[in-house]
């Protein structure tokens, strides 16, 4: 009986654990995986590298005036044939008219007018904030608000290197993401760094403080309560196995 007990309390311990982890996974899943790029990434040279555009990830940077930010792909290394193109800036009072614009660059496209050089050889296509009203975005795992501009699907027809461009034709600095990939791949290294990313990305989203600038303590103390609360319980499966 005792040991029918204990087989018993052990079969609901895992269910409970695995419950756990996969609420834990899933609140990661909603958001994209970020990466914040040194602010070099400024021509085709320095371009930073995106992975997989499969892969779900956010590019969090500021657009310095009279200059670009410059990403790029591979199409190669992907399944798909499209790259979405969203772009996003954080809600704040400095950014209500800051309105960035994305140009794709690669050898298939045609050449048309950019306010700066792209490679020998190749074209380029442009996407703009249209006229329709502009959709705020709540992101629910780092409690975070931005209004996203555009939000559009590139179509890969060549393979070869892709520069995606983030500038303004009104030469305005601001702080913008670019994300692209709808497929949520989250590794160990990713979890490892999930508290610092938070911190960054709340950062990012608070009006005239770089990525880097620390929080308040407060804000860390709560920070750290949250992400111990869900430690514990992604080490309550390890515990139970």
């Amino acid at each position: 009986m005792l040991f029918k007990l204990r087989r018993l309390k052990l079969y609901l311990g895992l269910i409970l654990g695995l419950t756990l982890s996969f609420c834990f996974i899933s609140s990661i899943a909603e958001a994209h995986r970020p990466a914040f790029p040194d602010g070099l990434n400024k021509s085709a040279d320095t371009a930073f590298e995106l992975d997989d555009i499969d892969i779900s990830q956010a590019i969090y940077q500021v657009l310095d005036e009279k200059e670009q930010v410059w990403l790029s792909f591979d199409p190669q290394k992907s399944n798909s044939n499209t790259a979405n193109i969203q772009l996003g800036i954080p809600v704040l009072v400095e950014t209500q008219s800051f309105r960035p614009v994305v140009a794709v660059v690669s050898k298939n496209l045609n050449k048309i007018d950019l306010p700066f050089d792209i490679p020998e050889g190749f074209g380029a296509i442009l996407y703009e904030p249209n006229d329709m009203p502009i959709r705020e975005f709540h992101e629910p795992f780092t409690d975070t608000n931005s209004w996203i501009l555009i939000e559009e699907e590139f179509e890969v027809i060549e393979n070869g290197i892709h520069y995606v461009v983030v500038f303004s034709t009104t030469n305005q600095s601001g702080k913008f993401w670019f994300a692209t990939g709808t497929k949520e791949v989250f590794g160990l290294s990713d979890i490892s760094n999930l508290n610092k990313n938070i911190y960054k990305v709340k950062n990012f989203h608070k009006p005239s403080i770089s990525v880097d600038a620390e929080i308040s303590l407060q804000e860390k103390k709560i920070a750290d309560k949250t992400l111990f609360n869900k430690i514990g319980e992604f080490r309550t499966i390890i515990i139970y196995f």
